[in-house]
């Protein structure tokens, strides 16, 4: 690569003058800190010759990937576009100057690989990924990753940062060990579930995400899906969920935490959420605290869901054990939103599980809270002043 700083002292006397050489040595160090300063906050994928822009990113690959120390491929302030699969390696890491938006006010950088995506992980477990401030758009046939399942490889350590997501099939759909999502994201159009997620140790969006604007088909769609995820706090972030989507749902594991989850619907645009926002089936030790629904159960028989029992209140338990509901908020609108949630809807149904606490909800009116006839009354422990009925 070109050197990016350079500096030169013309030496009085000649080459022999000691006083010039040992100036012009201690320039050079001078010079060397700089460039190793320049190469430490990343090299620009601009700096590489190409054609296109895969051109680029395969020659900045080359390079970063012979590195003993990986500076990180600068993304930088235009638009760019990349049509071919790239596998990760150890210690990758793109960034751009400026925190990632889905309005493209700093960079647009498409990603268009259809039937397959953009990033793949090598067999085993990678580690050390790193991606932030960056802007993608996708498109219908497109994931960010490439699709992967529980028996696929398994992310390691890596932290993904103030990034943002338009118009993916996909996000991220793999297993996940020890991965932090941080900073603020905006995830917006996605055609199917953007994140589905296995693995364990995690830390997903806890300085908030904005997740909106599903485009997705008829079906079983959620905007975040945990098929199997332990020991993970996801939140606070803003979800809403139209149709017949669902906002997040939870299959098993243990020790996942719901912190501060906005589940909310558009329901002004007249898109409120026609079944569940949020499904439990399964899991240990589940916490679900401080989290507000509005706009849900609008119309739970259209949802097109392959199982009528995912859709029997804003909030749903088919299954799990150990699960605590603490300081939940029920909006019906309050006054200042429409489509006030229908008379009787219940804000949690309980049609399987055990030991499950409800403790501090809120209801713009009081409380409904119901369990399935197959669900034992002692199985629900909820606060004196919440009764929980059948049906």
């Amino acid at each position: 690569m070109a050197v990016p700083f350079d500096i030169t002292l013309p030496v009085p006397g000649g080459s022999t003058d000691a006083w010039g050489s040992a100036i012009n040595g201690t320039l050079g160090a001078i010079k060397a800190r700089i460039n190793d300063e320049a190469v430490s906050r990343g090299v620009p994928l601009d700096a590489f010759a190409g054609a296109t822009d895969d051109d680029k990113l395969t020659q900045a690959l080359s390079y970063v990937g012979q590195q003993t120390y990986k500076p990180a491929i600068v993304l930088g302030q235009r638009s760019m576009e990349f049509k071919r699969t790239r596998q990760v390696f150890n210690g990758l890491a793109f960034t751009g100057a400026l925190t990632g938006n889905e309005f493209r006010y700093n960079q647009r950088i498409r990603v268009s690989v259809p039937g397959s995506g953009w990033l793949d992980l090598p067999p085993g477990q990678p580690k050390g990924i790193y991606i932030g401030n960056l802007s993608f758009e996708g498109d219908s046939g497109t994931s960010f990753f490439v699709d992967r399942d529980n028996t696929g490889p398994v992310l390691w350590a890596s932290h993904f940062e103030n990034l943002a997501f338009n118009l993916f099939k996909h996000v991220m759909w793999g297993a996940h060990t020890a991965v932090t999502f941080s900073g603020f994201w905006d995830v917006n159009n996605s055609y199917d579930t953007p994140f589905k997620l296995w693995g364990s140790d995690n830390t997903y969006w806890t300085d908030g995400m904005l997740i909106d604007s599903p485009n997705m088909g008829s079906g079983n769609r959620y905007q975040v899906w945990l098929p199997n995820m332990s020991k993970t706090v996801v939140g606070p972030i803003f979800i809403t969920a139209k149709s017949n989507i669902c906002g997040l749902r939870i299959d098993g594991g243990r020790g996942v935490v719901l912190d501060g989850i906005r589940f909310d619907a558009q329901a002004q645009a007249g898109n409120p959420t026609w079944g569940s926002q949020l499904l439990i089936t399964g899991g240990k030790l589940v916490r679900v605290r401080d989290c507000w629904f509005y706009g849900g159960m609008s119309q739970p028989d259209s949802t097109g869901h392959t199982n009528p029992a995912y859709d029997k209140g804003i909030l749903t338990i088919t299954g799990g054990s150990n699960i605590v509901v603490d300081g939940a908020m029920f909006s019906d609108g309050d006054g200042s939103q429409p489509n006030k949630t229908a008379a009787g809807v219940p804000h949690i149904y309980i049609g399987g599980g055990s030991k499950i606490r409800v403790r501090d909800i809120q209801a713009s009116d009081t409380p409904i809270v119901k369990r399935a006839s197959s669900v034992s009354a002692g199985t629900i422990a909820t606060d004196s002043d919440v009764t929980v009925a059948v049906g």
